[in-house]
């Protein structure tokens, strides 16, 4: 099994323990860095707040882990570059003049997120000293690619890997890489502000074939068709309070197109209300089912023309030039929002070629990394 983890969102988890043990440890003070006396107008973490980074980093990496046990094969940690979907934004409410509600006077992805100016401390220490020795001595595999986000990334090694693959994240628009025609992707999600930690799976699991009986189809009987690592992965995450959520991905992903998402600041489609949302995904089930996904992959104009065309409908819309502008907002949203490398810019997917088709995958290896983890002053 590949195990992909969102690095920016496992980090947030470090970086926040972190800062409440710092603040409530009286010795440490109020602020979790100090001046660098050697780099005028610059900070650096205070040493006992480093040691509380490393030692929970290391130890919470060992809790993601442990659950896949030895059908663990290749670990993936995936970080955020500078977005592309920032400037594809920008440009695009720059060109289109809405006569709707849909476009805010000034659009930024992500805008309403709040920033910590000094939590870039936490991301340098991890990635100059921490995650080397990670990648040397345990063979984890690191990916950062200019211009690209860690979901893209993670959504792209879903696409090349064959197999299981288990997914750490936040981010709740990764529930849709769940859908899959040749791996079986489950997602794991980390308590936060729920009330229970959440194990995402697919409606229905791909069979795995035994190994050696792959050149032999029509010999396979019941017994060979299984679903040993998978299936046993689920059972443990279950049995530690994860709750199992079954995906239904054209729901996920055609909800967000509609609704747009406050969180990134992605805004809803004009008159799109929760019960005409639900309505309209009803329909395109209905007609397409999962295929409407390849075919928004594909931006397939009959499709976005029957996705149109019900809008219309269920709006009473009649104005050639309002259509224009829901066709140009459903497939800004759709870009935005479905992680497929047929919808990234082709700078991205060269990129994201370039850095992952020639690469080597490294093998996991669970007693070096028990070896750092037990030992965390060798970094």
């Amino acid at each position: 099994m590949d195990f992909i983890i969102d690095g920016n969102a496992y980090l947030n988890v470090a970086i926040s323990v972190t800062k409440n043990i710092a603040y409530r440890d009286k010795t440490i003070g109020a602020k979790y860095y100090v001046n660098d006396i050697f780099n005028e107008g610059k900070s650096i973490l205070k040493q006992e707040v480093k040691i509380q980074f490393r030692n929970f980093c290391l130890n919470y990496l060992n809790s993601l882990i442990a659950p896949v046990g030895n059908n663990l094969s290749r670990v993936h940690l995936v970080f955020d570059s500078k977005s592309w979907r920032k400037d594809y934004t920008q440009e695009f409410f720059q060109e289109s003049n809405f006569e709707t509600s849909v476009a805010p006077s000034e659009f930024k992805y992500k805008g309403n997120r709040k920033k910590d100016d000094k939590i870039h401390l936490f991301f340098e220490y991890f990635q100059d000293e921490i995650a080397p020795k990670l990648v040397e001595e345990a063979g984890i595999n690191y990916y950062r690619i200019d211009s690209t986000e860690g979901d893209d990334i993670i959504a792209y090694l879903c696409e090349i890997l064959n197999g299981d693959i288990m997914i750490y994240t936040v981010d709740s628009d990764i529930k849709q890489l769940t859908y899959s025609l040749k791996n079986n992707v489950i997602v794991i999600y980390p308590k936060q502000m729920s009330k229970h930690k959440k194990l995402c799976v697919p409606d229905q699991f791909n069979p795995s074939h035994a190994v050696d009986e792959v050149d032999n189809f029509f010999s396979l009987n019941e017994s060979h068709i299984t679903l040993p690592a998978i299936d046993q992965t689920v059972k443990t995450l279950k049995s530690r309070e994860y709750v199992e959520y079954v995906v239904d991905p054209v729901s996920e992903v055609f909800y967000k197109i509609f609704r747009g998402d406050k969180k990134d600041n992605i805004p809803k489609m004009d008159r799109m209300t929760p019960i005409k949302t639900d309505r309209l995904i009803k329909e395109i089930s209905e007609r397409y089912g999962k295929s409407s996904l390849s075919l928004l992959d594909e931006q397939d104009d009959k499709f976005i023309s029957f996705v149109v065309e019900k809008i219309s409908v269920l709006n009473k819309i009649s104005d050639i030039d309002k259509l224009k502008d829901i066709r140009k907002h459903f497939i800004f949203n759709s870009k935005i929002i479905r992680l497929s490398s047929s919808l990234f810019p082709k700078s991205v997917v060269s990129n994201l070629k370039k850095d992952i088709d020639q690469k080597k995958f490294k093998n996991f290896s669970s007693k070096k990394f028990s070896n750092i983890k037990n030992n965390p002053s060798l970094i």
